[in-house]
């Protein structure tokens, strides 16, 4: 992280500032360019070219203690892995210059940690080189989400802008360089240390593991709030929808992408997939990681044949899949502990309960033939955050 990230975050549990200790750091100089942009953001240049690997984030009032762990704040509030191996390593320091403090303690939502193990192994076994982006290049899938995002037409420029979810961070980190936007990412899993791997260089993209029950800014925080395939993926839809409403600025908008039930009818395939996933995740998600593994390895020649056949003849600009990419594409589907599936007017009822106007469907507008059917076949609803 940079010192900027200090000026956005807050403790998760009491939105109270945080003092940052930080043992470990270095000096990045900007770029001329990326001066100039700092300064039209507003942000001081030398806070962005100092770079904190190592430290804590502390609420003194309640003394506990946040990690910074290979550049990425774990703002966690319950038991990690990650933040057990942070007090074993550095238990001494940390009784010598903060005695007293903790790590936070607190129940994670239900569901939580299985979701955190799940897509954790899911990201971080997913090889990014760089040539595909799911079962597109890069390049189509930037493009892609700049439609889904409406950017185009509703630039982000110099904006403070979040996603959640970021899994890679390929997509947060394209739409901060494109959009010359200030945008902070947040994943509950691991994912964070490979989004930090490829793209913790981009001075204008802090990564950030956090969950969406318990996120560390203020309200009213954000100029843009999205989330893209995610929050189905918690105990409950809308106590996330719910969280993530009160983050953009009066004015601001939020955009909230879904899995739709009409998607999974939409053809023979997609309902054989939904029998297949009716019969196995609620057997898969349950199962070790090498388990997971040996369950899912019958299914990754029939989504390489699948997708290398009919799907690159069905989708311009498909790439080939690999074992790699298969098995990735099998994980997403067969290991979550929770799939939602939401109508666009249920979704657009819950903006509506959350006081937003000017609500659009992403599945309403003219699609570019760039764009895979699967985008807009879901639900995905934007909408703008009236006064109150």
């Amino acid at each position: 992280m940079n010192l900027r990230l200090l000026d956005l975050l807050v403790c998760p549990i009491d939105k109270t500032p945080l003092e940052l200790v930080a043992w470990e750091t270095h000096n990045v100089p900007l770029s001329r360019s990326e001066q100039e942009r700092a300064e039209r953001l507003g942000i001081d240049p030398n806070k962005l070219s100092t770079r904190i690997e190592t430290g804590v984030l502390l609420n003194r009032s309640r003394k506990l203690f946040y990690p910074i762990v290979c550049g990425v704040p774990r703002m966690l509030v319950f038991r990690t892995g990650i933040g057990m191996r942070f007090l074993e390593e550095h238990g001494e320091c940390l009784r010598r210059e903060l005695p007293g403090f903790a790590l936070p303690q607190q129940e994670a939502m239900p569901g939580e940690e299985d979701v955190l193990r799940t897509f954790s192994r899911e990201w971080l076994a997913y090889e990014w080189d760089g040539r595909s982006y799911w079962n597109l290049p890069p390049e189509q899938m930037y493009a892609s989400m700049d439609f889904m995002l409406d950017l185009a037409r509703k630039p982000v420029r110099h904006k403070r802008v979040l996603e959640v979810g970021i899994g890679i961070g390929g997509i947060a980190d394209h739409v901060a360089r494109q959009g010359e936007c200030e945008l902070v990412g947040v994943d509950l899993s691991y994912a964070v240390d490979a989004a930090q791997k490829h793209f913790g260089g981009n001075p204008f993209f802090h990564i950030v593991q956090a969950s969406v029950f318990a996120l560390p800014f203020g309200e009213d925080a954000f100029d843009f709030v999205y989330s893209q395939g995610v929050i189905h993926h918690t105990f409950s839809t809308r106590t996330a929808f719910d969280k993530l409403s009160k983050l953009p600025r009066i004015g601001g908008r939020l955009y909230i992408w879904v899995y739709s039930p009409e998607d999974e009818r939409r053809n023979l395939i997609r309902r054989g997939l939904m029998l297949l996933e009716t019969l196995i995740r609620p057997i898969c998600w349950r199962l070790p990681e090498r388990l997971q593994t040996a369950a899912l390895l019958p299914l990754v020649p029939l989504y390489m044949l699948h997708q290398n056949t009919v799907g690159r003849h069905a989708q311009a600009g498909a790439v080939r899949y690999g074992f790699n990419e298969a098995l990735h594409a099998a994980r997403d589907r067969f290991t979550p502990r929770y799939v939602h599936r939401h109508s666009n007017e249920e979704v657009c009822q819950w903006f509506c309960e959350a006081g937003y106007s000017d609500l659009q469907c992403v599945s309403q507008r003219a699609k570019p033939d760039f764009v895979p059917i699967s985008f807009t076949a879901c639900t995905g609803v934007e909408g703008v955050r009236a006064g109150r």
